[in-house]
């Protein structure tokens, strides 16, 4: 610890030591003794701004720690005081709620990074609001009251004592490691999904502008939660969605490439439905089914069709909807030739596809549609 540190050190301990006076003078040494380096650890953090104040922006008044511990050490509340107790679980509640928004809003920015990054798809970016919502909530009462309320919590200051200040460590090399080479990746690899969303599904009506937002806080805040330890409660949620996107996008290329090669991968057409399912064309129609026969004329039945590499030729299958009547998608295969689908109205009469015809059908009839005339050589 540099030495313009320890005067902000000394007068923060001074404070704390005399809203403990009540106490045994040898458990107030041990008490003092055990939070030092946390507070020599927040002083160095804060470089050049260590000052008392800067410490209290970041732990809270050196009263309010006191109170932490007592509350976390199961210490006698002073003498002096026996009210206010709902006001410090009030505070406590508060701090919680930004804790587990950071910790909630970190996971969910993860899976929808990875559910986008997969997918492509901006619509997936709506559940990413929710989280955004949740985050900015977290963050907003990390503002106004200052990150010292989540630090100074009696789970958080046990697990940092437990762990012998090695994970608030970690952070801080981690944050000086990452600046500002992280945010500038993190900056290109959004505006890369940006532009994949807009070039390649056209869809990017949404996700262009979140996006390239997100982007543009990753620059602002990033740098800056390095000192800062309230922006940490927008870089991380940031990072975590990064990481995301990465993976998702890392896992849709190994998917393809798995997807490409091979010999025992079915061919399938490129083009699709609405809804994502292969269409086999001819020319700009769909093919829906494929009728053989042999030199004599006869079909053929129970045929399956490979390609000249030995995969199977999948083309969609259609089948009729029994309470609807409609033809509906029912799967993927290559044996032909399939049922053929007959679609229309009936009348009162029974009358099929009459003037009045008001009712819908649909049937699969197995029969070839139409006669063919073998040509001979």
């Amino acid at each position: 610890m540099s030495t313009h540190t320890q005067p902000a050190v000394r007068a923060y301990l001074a404070r704390v030591r005399t809203a403990l006076s009540d106490l045994p003078a040898g458990e107030v040494d041990e008490i003092v003794d055990d939070v030092r380096p946390h507070l020599a650890e927040i002083a160095e953090s804060l470089g050049e701004r260590a000052s008392v104040d800067a410490m209290i922006e970041e732990l809270g008044t050196p009263e309010s720690y006191a109170a932490e511990v007592r509350a976390a050490g199961d210490y006698p509340p002073p003498p002096s005081v026996n009210t206010g107790e709902g006001d410090r679980k009030s505070g406590r509640a508060g701090a919680r709620m930004s804790l587990w928004g950071l910790v909630l809003g970190a996971f969910g920015a993860m899976v929808m990074g990875i559910v986008i990054g997969s997918s492509r798809n901006d619509e997936a970016l709506v559940p990413l609001l929710v989280v955004a919502v949740l985050a900015a909530a977290a963050a907003a009462y990390v503002w106004i009251n200052g990150p010292g309320v989540v630090r100074s919590l009696p789970e958080v200051r046990w697990f940092v004592a437990g762990s012998g200040g090695v994970w608030s460590q970690r952070l801080n090399t981690a944050l000086q490691a990452l600046n500002p080479v992280w945010w500038w990746l993190s900056a290109a690899l959004l505006t890369l999904l940006a532009i994949v969303l807009v070039a390649e599904w056209y869809n990017g009506v949404l996700g262009l502008p979140v996006l390239l937002a997100v982007a543009a806080l990753a620059l602002w805040a990033g740098p800056k939660s390095r000192t800062d330890r309230r922006m940490l409660w927008a870089a991380v949620p940031v990072s975590a969605f990064v990481v995301g996107a990465g993976l998702g996008l890392a896992g849709h290329l190994i998917e393809s490439a798995h997807g490409h090669s091979g010999d025992f991968h079915a061919y399938e057409a490129t083009n699709t439905t609405i809804d994502g399912e292969p269409l086999l064309l001819y020319g700009q129609e769909e093919v829906e089914n494929l009728y053989l026969f042999d030199s004599e004329g006869t079909p053929l039945t129970d045929v399956y069709i490979y390609t000249d590499d030995g995969r199977p030729l999948l083309a969609q299958r259609y089948g009729c909807e029994q309470h609807t009547q409609e033809k509906i998608p029912v799967g993927r295969d290559n044996h032909f030739p399939r049922p053929h689908i007959e679609q229309g109205g009936v009348d009162e009469f029974g009358t099929v596809n009459g003037y009045n015809a008001y009712r819908a059908f649909c049937r699969e009839v197995d029969e070839v549609p139409f006669t063919v005339a073998v040509p001979v050589e």
